[in-house]
């Protein structure tokens, strides 16, 4: 007993600065950081002026519900297009984007990418004139009250500013002629205080019966030196576009536009080196160009702006659309509801596979790529569509679409469900890290 505890006496100090080197000189055991996503729920407009409304979800197995006071059922869609009401559509998280299909009277149409929502957003387009039947809707989908302030901009000066409360759980509609009564040019800057906030904006107008068109005004995030709006429809004897310009700070902006088409490119008459006053709206028309197809604008200037395109149709099938400034393509997935549809790419590379399945129910693929700008216009309708980008470098897509009611829309590539990603701290001793 006296050698084993003398053994142990001896040994024991020994074990110690042992264990004591091999804690100072090894790593120390660290925190392996769990990457845990999960897609955020979009909201869709109600139908707005009387409109009927078609909802197209990207795949099966998503479920709604109305944004409705006291009612918060989620009940599982049995179809990939469902029919929207009055009341707004909530759509719980999934990795495709949602669209919006809206007829009003004649061929009238306008369709909108179901939003996850912002608490800043910008809408450079509609018009509160003599025409106007637009309205504003905001919709909370949240469980408490929201607080949302407006302030508009027209063709001479920002305006004062609005603030209403939204209840939880519903929608305001706010007529476009009530904001900024009589003015044909007109821009809005929305900013959430509290809540989840999403808004649409439908530019609908109509001269004593006869109806003149309509068009969601997609919201922007923030004015930029250098933007892209992509998918605009050649101009032609019954077709006419035009320009609406915002820069909402104190200096006037220096402004360029160059058009890309599968005609080459080229810069309009009158639009280089163009001088846009601050805080105004300013609508100027683009020349009649003879282009093929579908084409894209890039817009710089050295200072922040916004910028957005009309186009406008006559004849027996008069609509009109607008198309706004765009944000990078990611892969995802969409579904066109049997709509026709016709594509433009933006970008230094372009790279991307597109795999869709037609009225038939065939499936197809096609890769699109280009230098600066690539075009795609499948044969007949369209309705599941998956992009895979293949290029690192940003692509900006939009698309001219027109669904089974007639009209035109323009409609931006957004992948509004990105996934939104969180941090859980896990203990691994495996994961070693020096300090």
């Amino acid at each position: 007993m006296r050698i084993k505890s003398f053994l142990l006496a001896v040994r024991a100090p020994f074990i110690i600065g042992v264990a004591l080197t091999i804690a100072t000189l090894l790593p120390h055991a660290g925190t392996l950081i769990s990457q845990g996503g999960s897609y955020p729920a979009v909201v869709c407009p109600g139908a707005l002026g009387g409109a009927t409304e078609q909802i197209s979800l990207p795949s099966g197995g998503i479920s709604t519900r109305a944004v409705a006071a006291r009612n918060l059922k989620l009940t599982l869609a049995k179809s990939r297009v469902i029919a929207g009401g009055v009341a707004p559509t909530f759509v719980s998280g999934n990795p495709g984007s949602e669209v919006a299909f809206e007829s009003l009277l004649g061929t009238s149409t306008a369709d909108a990418v179901c939003e996850v929502g912002d608490n800043d957003q910008w809408f450079i387009g509609g018009s509160a004139g003599v025409t106007s039947q637009g309205t504003l809707q905001i919709i909370n989908s949240g469980l408490s009250d929201s607080m949302v302030q407006i302030f508009p901009y027209n063709s001479k000066v920002a305006l004062a500013p609005i603030a209403l409360t939204v209840m939880a759980n519903s929608a305001k509609n706010i007529a476009l002629a009530s904001i900024a009564p009589g003015d044909e040019a007109l821009a809005l800057h929305l900013v959430t205080d509290s809540g989840r906030v999403s808004s649409f904006l439908l530019d609908h107008r109509r001269s004593g019966l006869k109806d003149l068109g309509a068009s969601f005004v997609t919201p922007v995030a923030a004015p930029a030196t250098t933007s892209y709006i992509s998918g605009i429809l050649a101009s032609g004897a019954k077709v006419a576009s035009s320009m609406r310009f915002l820069v909402p700070g104190n200096i006037n902006a220096s402004v360029h536009l160059t058009i890309f088409s599968a005609g080459g490119v080229l810069t309009p008459v009158g639009f280089d080196a163009l001088t846009i006053a601050h805080q105004r709206v300013i609508d100027l028309p683009l020349p009649q160009i003879a282009l093929s197809g579908a084409y894209g604008i890039e817009i710089t200037s050295d200072q922040p702006l916004f910028a957005a395109t009309l186009t406008r149709t006559s004849g027996a099938g008069t609509d009109f659309a607008w198309a706004g400034q765009l944000t990078p393509l990611s892969s995802f997935r969409v579904n066109f509801a049997g709509a026709r549809a016709q594509f433009f790419f933006m970008g230094s590379s372009i790279s991307l596979q597109a795999q869709w399945v037609d009225n038939k129910g065939k499936p197809n693929s096609t890769r699109i790529s280009g230098s600066s700008y690539a075009s795609w216009r499948p044969v007949g309708a369209l309705n599941g569509v998956s992009f895979k980008l293949l290029s690192k470098r940003p692509i900006y897509g939009g698309a001219i679409v027109a669904n089974v009611n007639g009209g035109l829309s323009y409609l931006p590539l957004l992948a509004n469900q990105l996934i939104s990603r969180s941090q859980a701290p896990v203990a691994d001793l495996r994961t070693l890290a020096r300090q």
